[in-house]
């Protein structure tokens, strides 16, 4: 195996000249807030009336900004995971029927706002309890882990220990980690609950990433130790090559308020730089499937084959997979009932950067990501060819790109971020919601490299049911204007740098009835998407295992207007980021729902409802 361990490591005054000669250079005033696309791509949106959102975090009450490391990724700026870690979730901490916001930092404590209606929030971080002020902060998950109804909270960070929250039913919240057998102390990054065993009880899945830090503690702050950059010219060369990392671990609950260390046993044998889990039952035989992306190499796919195992069907089922993989959801993106799956790829997008953002060629992949090659001792240009099949990368296990795995139904996926028009630059999450409640799943993609990297903006893809995407943020009101693509009164060194966005969670937040988005930035403050589209039907359910609990893995098939929609309940995934556990369904220009199948976690039968109630939430509890 090899590893980052084996390879040589980049010094600081390398990177920073291989960084000038690359083109990250600080965003040049003169040019475009908002690069132009390149010819060919598409323009236009999809006929019907579009979204409209407005951000409205001044006034709301939430006053967090997220703080970058300066002796990292600032006036010090090399390439490793301490540009990460900007994590944002949406749930109903408290249970008083609205969801809650929670925001993650890394110098500086997480904070917890409570909704009080209207996109009003207060924040009770200090009453809750989930500061987690000394350390770095980088992912969570909220899952009622034992059983009493209420949403507890897992926190992830860079070696500063990751804790279990058990949530006391008013949204205070106590660490139990030592006691729930939970505690990890390395280089962690996202996690989700997930019930793998579909015994009721949810079990925790950890994603951890390679040491990239020494063991010198930084002057900056005493609870983080300084940094490494990642050697990426020599990674880059062997693009299918396994960068070893700390292991994925897998928790199973034991229902007694412990846990129990399965990852060997189950066969989940990912054991890279691996960032981010999506889980969906893709092959809906009942059991809750793994996807695990890499931010370095060969992605997994893992099916759960229901007797406490799990088999690595990658190669068989998707072939190649993103290279530099980061944030990964699985939906149903052309409306066959089936679960598609969707990944972005930043890093393949950082290997070779051109000075004028003019010149991204955003919606293209390439054979390779080498731009030289060694051809008889001497160094020559790798004539980098735009591919218009996988099959054309000069790799055997990966694609220089986004990928969007259409589900075929027997076991396989086809990859068709091409047709799709999901090929994007420097995207790091995935946000899915029917956010024009069309009956679609549209797509909010938060992307960006900040200092010393120029301004690229966010896309929302909407989605035209058949699994084709129009990236339309301007024309839905989630472009910034030229003078808002720099942090105004935070330069480094006497330059400005410009806004990038990290993470995103949906919810309906002011209680309207349509889809609301929160983006955490990274080094500034968020972004409050208030929904202000016209009015549309849909359904919204909360539905609850035997327990009372939130039942993730649930999947639902709703009839109405002669159509079907699917969903399935999902915890956190997409990257850093969990959205509401109100399972969110539009149904375009149907007045009423005739029936809704719901296939709880190992239920083979679904449990029918009749013409459920429209436009508010409907509490469905497993039979």
């Amino acid at each position: 195996m090899k590893t980052f361990a084996s390879v040589r490591w980049l010094p600081f005054a390398a990177l920073l000249a291989a960084c000038e000669k690359s083109p990250s250079a600080p965003p040049d005033p003169a040019a475009p807030a908002n690069p132009a696309k390149p010819a060919g791509a598409p323009a236009a949106a999809p006929t019907g009336a579009l979204p409209k959102f407005t951000d409205v975090l001044a006034g709301s009450g939430i006053d967090f900004r997220h703080h970058f490391l300066d002796s990292e990724t600032g006036s010090y700026y090399q390439v490793n995971p301490y540009d990460h870690g900007s994590g944002v979730y949406v749930v109903d901490v408290d249970g008083d029927g609205k969801d809650d916001v929670y925001l993650l930092d890394f110098l500086g404590p997480a904070k917890l706002y409570k909704n009080l209606g209207g996109m009003k929030f207060e924040d009770v971080t200090a009453k809750a309890g989930v500061a987690v002020d000394r350390a770095l902060k980088v992912g969570a998950a909220f899952g009622d882990c034992d059983g009493d109804g209420d949403p507890d909270l897992y926190v992830t960070t860079y070696r500063g220990g990751n804790h279990l929250f058990l949530n006391d039913g008013h949204g205070v919240f106590a660490d139990v980690t030592a006691k729930a057998g939970v505690a990890y102390k390395g280089h962690s990054n996202g996690a989700t609950w997930l019930d793998v065993d579909n015994d009721g009880d949810l079990d925790l899945f950890l994603c951890n990433i390679g040491k990239f830090t020494t063991e010198t503690i930084s002057k900056e702050a005493d609870y983080f130790f300084k940094g490494v950059a990642l050697p990426f010219d020599e990674v880059v060369k062997q693009p299918d090559a396994v960068n070893g990392g700390e292991g994925c671990i897998l928790w199973r609950n034991n229902g007694d308020g412990t846990f129990a260390d399965v990852t060997k046993a189950a066969g989940l044998t990912a054991a890279e730089w691996n960032g981010d889990v999506a889980v969906a039952d893709y092959d809906l035989d009942g059991d809750a499937d793994l996807y695990v992306s890499n931010m370095f190499g060969p992605n997994h796919l893992y099916r759960n084959t229901g007797k406490g195992t799990f088999e690595d069907v990658t190669d068989h089922a998707l072939q190649r997979t993103s290279w530099g993989g980061m944030g990964a959801r699985f939906f149903d993106g052309n409306g066959d009932d089936l679960p598609d799956l969707y990944v972005v790829d930043m890093h393949s997008d950082m290997v070779s950067i051109p000075k004028n953002p003019l010149e991204v060629q955003e919606h293209v992949k390439f054979d390779t990501l080498l731009s030289t090659t060694l051809v008889n001792g001497a160094l020559v240009a790798a004539n980098r060819k735009v591919i218009e099949s996988p099959e054309q990368t000069q790799a055997k296990r990966v694609l220089f790109g986004n990928t969007y795995f259409q589900n075929l139904g027997d076991g396989t996926f086809q990859e068709r971020s091409a047709e799709a028009n999901l090929e994007n630059y420097w995207p790091w999450g995935i946000a899915a919601g029917d956010f024009d409640d069309d009956g679609s799943e549209d797509l909010f993609v938060p992307c960006g490299m900040g200092y010393p990297f120029y301004f690229w903006p966010n896309q929302f893809l909407r989605n035209d049911g058949k699994g084709r995407f129009t990236e339309c943020a301007k024309q839905v009101g989630l472009y910034l204007p030229a003078q808002g693509t720099v942090i105004k009164g935070a330069d480094i060194q006497g330059k400005t740098f410009s806004r990038s966005s990290r993470a995103a969670a949906v919810g309906d937040l002011d209680g309207d009835g349509d889809l609301d988005l929160v983006v955490n930035n990274f080094n500034h403050e968020p972004y409050l998407y208030r929904n202000d589209s016209a009015p549309g039907h849909s359904l919204r359910l909360q539905l609850r295992n035997k327990k009372h609990a939130a039942a993730f893995g649930a999947r639902v098939k709703v009839t109405a207007g002669g159509r079907t929609f699917s969903r399935e309940l999902a915890n956190a995934q997409g990257y850093l980021t969990q959205s509401s556990p109100i399972l969110h369904v539009g149904i375009g220009g149907a007045t009423a729902v005739d029936q809704v199948e719901i296939w709880w976690p190992g239920q083979k039968a679904p449990q029918i409802v009749k013409n459920p109630a429209l436009d508010r939430v409907v509490t469905v509890d497993q039979q």
